[in-house]
């Protein structure tokens, strides 16, 4: 029997989204609070491995895992070479290069050659301020980094963040982007090509929750009258489905997808034109 084993990370950021997603597609996976660090689904099918998301990349290349959940970050920061499978729908932030907020610096051009940079990401750190002709010291950490400046480490730093604020809170400021990071499903290529049809169903699986994540399925009664205007109104995957109400010959009862962020405007208009029972539910899957 083939067994798929897919790395989650134990703790951190990812950590939480990505048992979220699993769940989702079938794989009641514990969360932080339990020990197991390997659960099985599906009668021995497929295998999940809770690890550090730091690890992942280094796991998934050496075949202990098919599959992993990680950050973009990580897989550059660690050059392992692993097939970059999907984005996926959570862990966004930045790497970004900050000073203290009373620097003259405003752009990653204006570090000064000799610096010492603080970084939890010393491959991605020094291969930046390459790129831009610097000449950088290097002081690696293992969190915390955004102190550095602070307690008289470092000048510059370079750290993961998704809003700003815990740089604001620490006096820094942002002058330059090393990288856009986002959570990414991770591959082992030879795992790939050897079990290409159960990784699939994974693959498949999870791009089904992500594509239904930002919609919603809409239901409501609608004057035939006004049927003309609804592949306008409710253009949804192939248009609206409709469908004739019994005892009603002035009447028709639609459903549609429609885009989670249009659900206000959609209902307001579809009363415009005398829709009424409008229902709005979520969507656990949607296939394409």
């Amino acid at each position: 029997m083939t067994t798929v084993r897919i790395a989650l990370p134990n703790k951190g950021r990812l950590n939480q989204s990505a048992i979220r997603l699993m769940n989702k597609i079938g794989f009641p996976v514990p969360d932080a609070s339990n020990r197991t660090l390997l659960a099985e689904f599906g009668k021995g099918r497929y295998q999940v491995l809770l690890a550090r998301a730091q690890d992942i990349p280094e796991f998934v290349e050496m075949g202990a895992a098919d599959l992993g959940i990680t950050g973009l970050d990580l897989v550059m920061e660690t050059g392992r070479k692993v097939e970059n499978v999907m984005p996926l729908d959570f862990g966004k932030c930045r790497l970004v290069v900050a000073v203290p907020e009373e620097s003259e610096a405003e752009s990653a051009e204006d570090v000064k050659d000799g610096c010492t940079v603080a970084t939890c990401f010393p491959n991605l750190t020094k291969a930046y301020f390459g790129k831009l002709g610097k000449t950088i010291e290097l002081a690696e950490m293992s969190g915390a980094t955004e102190v550095a400046p602070q307690i008289g480490l470092a000048d510059v730093i370079t750290d993961l963040t998704e809003t700003g604020s815990t740089m604001k809170l620490n006096h820094l400021k942002e002058i330059g982007v090393v990288l856009e990071s986002v959570a990414v499903l991770i591959a082992n290529p030879k795992a790939m090509a050897e079990k290409k049809a159960r990784i699939e169903e994974v693959t498949s699986a999870m791009q089904s929750v992500m594509n239904a994540s930002k919609k919603r399925y809409l239901m409501a009664n609608v004057p035939k009258l006004a049927l003309p205007s609804l592949n306008t109104l409710l253009p949804g995957v192939s248009g609206p489905t409709v469908m004739n109400i019994i005892g009603r010959d002035d009447m028709v009862a639609i459903h549609a997808v429609t885009n989670e962020d249009e659900v206000n405007g959609v209902i307001t208009m579809l009363k415009t034109i005398g829709a009424t029972g409008v229902l709005i539910l979520p969507i656990e899957r949607m296939v394409l």
